[in-house]
């Protein structure tokens, strides 16, 4: 394979990054809003952070670890768990590191068919959002732990169900659709659309119809998302407050406990002026699959460009600068 140089930063970047870049610093700011109203309501969201709080196996039972502005690490995950599924796959995989003293944020985007290997002592290989559905956020976790070689503190999961659920919670959200998309539904025409709950979801979910495929789909994931937090910024936070946790309450979890979400939102909202997007050059490759009986479509990172994201995000982070990985 060639090798492509590592690029930390596009001073032009792809509509994909662009989107990355957007989509965390809009989801870093639903968290802000819920730890702003933390403070207020400490007791209303105290019941429901107990309920989608879910620690790793590896966290300790002690207070939280932000309280002396430490850079830290988190993994946001976005899941589609359909009917039967017990866990789903990953959709999206964000790793991204944040550091107080820098003001800063360093994010990446993992892509969802990245190839790796399992650790089931076979060598045998797959897809890294197949470790969502085999051990949930700890399978996901571990899996790009292993990966990029650097420690995750904390991860968010939210499932494409918690699209429709937010939104409805809001009250519905306005879009502007860029391009006709009315084969699943005739009202999703071009130009600026309201969207109810349920709406909003068949609109995220629109891949084939739309000839930029993922792209466009991360594109609408994004205006979805940038609506809710709209909403989030106006009275509709307080009009709608018991749906609103209704709705964290049944498609989120975290280990971030009330204590950690509250010094996130306190002490480190101005990172979100400083986001810096790493990215991964690779190369997909067809793989034949003895289980399947034919090939499967993979990602494979290349080495360097991999070992200089490692690097960039164990600096943020304060680490030792190894980046020997053990994939």
């Amino acid at each position: 394979m060639d090798t492509i140089d590592f690029q930390p930063y596009e001073k032009k970047p792809s509509r994909l990054m662009r989107w990355l870049q957007v989509s965390f610093v809009v989801l870093l700011g639903i968290v802000f809003t819920v730890g702003a109203f933390a403070i207020h309501y400490y007791n209303g969201i105290q019941e429901t952070l107990n309920n989608i709080h879910v620690p790793l196996s590896k966290d300790k039972a002690s207070t939280s670890t932000l309280t002396d502005g430490h850079s830290f690490s988190i993994l946001l995950i976005g899941t589609d768990a359909r009917a039967g599924e017990k866990n789903g796959r990953s959709d999206s995989m964000i790793l991204a590191t944040i550091n107080k003293e820098k003001n800063s944020v360093k994010m990446l985007s993992i892509p969802r068919d990245t190839k790796v290997t399992y650790d089931d002592g076979d060598g045998d290989i797959g897809k890294i959002n197949g470790s969502y559905s085999k051990g949930g956020a700890e399978g996901t976790v571990s899996a790009v732990e292993k990966l990029m070689n650097v420690p995750i503190d904390y991860y968010v999961t939210i499932n494409m169900k918690g699209f429709s659920d937010l939104v409805s919670a809001v009250g519905g959200v306005r879009v502007t659709n860029d391009i006709n998309l009315t084969e699943v539904n005739k009202k999703f025409v071009k130009g600026k659309i309201d969207l109810t709950g349920k709406e909003a979801l068949q609109y995220v979910r629109i891949r084939h119809e739309d000839p930029r495929g993922d792209f466009g789909r991360q594109d609408r994931q994004r205006d979805v998302i940038m609506g809710i937090s709209n909403e989030l910024a106006g009275t509709a936070s307080i009009t709608h407050f018991n749906k609103l946790l209704k709705a964290v309450g049944d498609n989120f979890t975290t280990n971030l406990s009330m204590d950690d979400i509250i010094e996130v939102a306190t002490k480190y909202a101005s990172v979100r002026n400083d986001v810096e997007t790493l990215k991964m050059e690779g190369e997909g490759v067809s793989i034949y699959s003895e289980a399947y009986g034919f090939n499967l479509y993979y990602y494979e990172l290349d080495d360097k460009s991999k070992a200089a994201a490692t690097k960039a995000f164990r600096d943020h982070l304060g680490l030792s600068t190894d980046t020997t990985t053990t994939e």
